[in-house]
């Protein structure tokens, strides 16, 4: 069942929530990884690095994309969607 919600529908919103969770949750997975590293004194050796550099590699790249989401989303300021129907100004001459 579809119902339409502004532009969008709600089975896209619910693929837009499912993707922040899945983002969430690995960014949560990610920190928790991190912190036992410090807790258990890992960074000594070359696996608590790895484990390091993995975390943070993974926790950086799931808070990266879930920057862009909420600001396509319009959730943060500074991105401008434009409509399809509605390119914008167009300059001098262009259009001819």
């Amino acid at each position: 069942m579809r119902t339409e919600v502004g532009e969008f529908t709600m089975s896209s919103q619910r693929s837009v929530l499912g993707l922040i969770g899945i983002c969430l949750f690995v960014v949560l997975l990610s920190v928790a990884g991190l912190a036992s590293d410090f807790l258990t004194h890992l960074l000594s050796n070359i696996d608590g690095l790895l484990l390091f550099a993995v975390c943070a590699l993974m926790g950086g790249l799931f808070s990266l994309m879930l920057f862009l989401m909420a600001r396509e989303e319009g959730w943060l300021p500074g991105a401008h969607k434009k409509a399809a129907g509605n390119p914008g100004p167009k300059k001098a001459g262009e259009g001819k």
